[in-house]
């Protein structure tokens, strides 16, 4: 989920807290639930940092119990230590988690454990539909037409059986198709872009889950293993490759001046695939001259 929508989840926290006359529990919820987020701050540290360390250890649930202990300790220097504040930091900073792992990205969830990432591929983190539960709360906490507790469990409710329908209709997807990624689209809950990489062929397409129609069908041929390990030259393609499961190379082009590499995520490819896009020039050497991604 992006962080808007992380912050409007923990507003429903809020909500619901505070009509049981729990304001700083329903507060620790609010920030836990934006807390992960904050691992932009990475970006201080260079690109390279924050590319290997996103979504990495502040979307840990080993480390959510010592980052909600070291977030209720500061008022407690002055309040006293306050378990229910504890709790709802907890219980903000694991939904964030949780949710963030139904998305298409993968998290180190078991981080110090495992730098591992996981991911279920399940809703991409912009989802209407998820979009649409979330608002249909708040319409329902400010009408007044059923309690803050009850809007909440219904919306909850709808929310899992919504990720849980996702997940099982995206691995019916690849299954059928034999694709190696399916990947949610943002706007349409029956849409998925597909990748696979077959015989030296990068195939995608997007597909209807509903109609069971593929479109936008496209093949492009493998790079050729001199055009591969020149793009290995470049730390940002390895730690691209390393955090992006469909990062292919897409385009080479070679002139008297050089060589011009062109990657892209192909598991990925909302919002016209910029996400994960990467460029590299090489000299007429070989040697690396520019290396640019987006991230």
């Amino acid at each position: 989920m992006d962080i808007v929508h992380h912050a409007l989840i923990g507003g429903v926290g809020f909500v619901v807290l505070a009509a049981q006359q729990q304001e700083l529990a329903g507060l620790g919820f609010l920030a836990g639930s934006v807390f992960p987020d904050f691992d932009v701050a990475f970006m201080a540290g260079g690109k390279r940092f924050y590319l290997r360390h996103h979504q990495g250890p502040t979307h840990s649930l080993p480390g959510a119990l010592f980052y909600a202990a070291l977030l209720a300790a500061l008022p407690a220097l002055e309040l006293g230590w306050d378990w229910a504040l504890y709790a709802g930091l907890l219980a903000g900073l694991c939904i964030h988690v949780l949710l963030d792992l139904s998305n298409t990205f993968g998290i180190q969830i078991l981080w110090p454990l495992t730098t591992r990432r996981f991911c279920f591929d399940a809703v991409f983190f912009i989802d209407t539909v998820a979009w649409g539960l979330t608002l249909g709360f708040f319409v329902l906490a400010r009408s007044n037409i059923v309690p803050p507790g009850t809007a909440a469990i219904g919306y909850a409710a709808l929310f899992v059986v919504y990720v849980a329908a996702k997940f099982i209709l995206q691995r019916r997807t690849k299954r059928q198709l034999g694709v190696d990624f399916a990947i949610p689209t943002a706007f349409n809950p029956f849409g998925f872009l597909v990748f696979s990489k077959r015989n030296g062929k990068l195939k995608t397409a997007a597909y209807n889950a509903f109609t069971g129609k593929l479109s936008e069908e496209d093949e492009l041929p493998e790079a050729a293993p001199d055009v591969s390990q020149l793009a290995r030259k470049s730390i940002v393609f390895r730690d691209m490759q390393a955090i992006l499961r469909g990062l292919q190379i897409t385009r080479a082009e070679s002139s008297p001046e050089g060589t011009k590499v062109i990657a892209q995520d192909l598991a990925i490819r909302n919002f016209g695939g910029k996400f994960g896009r990467t460029e590299l020039r090489f000299d007429s050497d070989g040697k690396l001259v520019h290396e640019m991604a987006h991230i």
